[in-house]
């Protein structure tokens, strides 16, 4: 979805800093030109080998001298991805296979198996696999056969649980968020946030609460102080997905607004914040959320209850992550 920029408005010095703003253009808060992100296509360097030529990710486990190298299959698509995997399992013997992605279930997966997946996601700019764990590849270096399954589920717990009693919370968070999106990924057959309609609707009040586990994957995944256009709609999105917001929230959040052509005007007690162009959304929803009105109307209302929601929700995960 497209968005108008920023109309133009006069800002007078008064009391408290004033606006106005025709409600007949969209806002765009990150401006004309998009915030710069960085991506990475593969899981980065994180185990010993050296990539195999035509291929995009190749692993081997020094201990058990086993080997993962994958590419997409011929017959791959995008509703049905296929991943193409060679190796050698704990035995020594090679070995040729196709994963179809949309089956592996991360309760019963093998170590190749769910290599692929995050591979995959990987190629796909996923934040929650772009720093990958790589437990899938410390399974498969602890003696479990790369063709052998098992409940990762309950392996990324244990390894999360492990963190959380040695202090490290947030490297456990990293761990169970990573997981979360392989568990979405399984429920919904490869769906981004966006494409399910699971959550809320327009015409529905979102009733959702979050959890301490969705809490750290929001702080995981998201830092409110530095976000991209794409960041922005992806946390939106999950929020949407776990019944927080409406799909109507999520629109005016993202500055899809209706418009009747009347101008509005207000003032607000903290210093002006007219967009998020330098990546702080929450210095920017803070402003939101202060703003005073000279006419309310439903729709003005809406916004500063939505920014309020918002901003206390990037609040705790600022708390988690320990930013200043």
């Amino acid at each position: 979805m497209s968005a108008l920029g920023l109309q133009g408005a006069s800002y007078l010095t008064a009391r408290y800093p004033i606006g106005t703003v025709s409600r007949n253009k969209m806002r765009n808060v990150f401006g004309q030109s998009g915030v710069s992100e960085s991506s990475s296509s593969t899981p980065g360097g994180n185990y010993h080998g050296t990539l195999k030529m035509g291929y995009l990710h190749s692993e081997f486990s020094p201990v058990s001298g086993q080997e993962l190298h994958m590419k997409y299959d011929e017959s791959s698509t995008d509703d049905d991805p296929v991943m193409y995997v060679e190796g050698k399992d704990i035995r020594g013997k090679s070995f040729t296979r196709k994963i179809h992605l949309n089956d592996v279930n991360a309760e019963n997966a093998t170590p190749a198996e769910m290599t692929a997946l995050r591979v995959h996601l990987a190629q796909q700019d996923d934040k929650s696999v772009k720093a990958s764990s790589g437990i899938p590849l410390m399974a498969l270096g602890s003696h479990q056969d790369v063709n052998a399954s098992m409940d990762f589920k309950q392996y990324y717990e244990n390894w999360a649980s492990n963190l959380e009693n040695a202090g490290l919370k947030q490297n456990a968070g990293i761990y169970r968020s990573e997981m979360e999106r392989y568990l979405f990924y399984q429920r919904t057959k490869g769906a981004t946030f966006s494409d399910t309609d699971d959550a809320s609707s327009a015409t529905t009040k979102p009733t959702g609460r979050l959890d301490d586990e969705d809490y750290d994957y929001l702080s995981s995944n998201w830092n409110p102080s530095n976000m991209s256009r794409k960041d922005y709609d992806e946390f939106l999105d999950f929020l949407q997905s776990k019944g927080i917001i409406s799909e109507e929230d999520k629109d005016y959040a993202k500055g899809i607004r209706q418009c009747t052509g009347e101008p509005e005007t207000w003032y607000s007690p903290l210093d002006p914040v007219h967009d998020f162009l330098d990546g702080n959304v929450l210095a920017f929803l803070r402003y939101e959320s202060s703003l005073i009105y000279d006419h309310e109307t439903t729709e003005t209302k809406h916004g500063i209850a939505l920014s309020k929601k918002i901003t206390s929700i990037m609040e705790e995960m600022v708390k988690r992550r320990g930013d200043n």
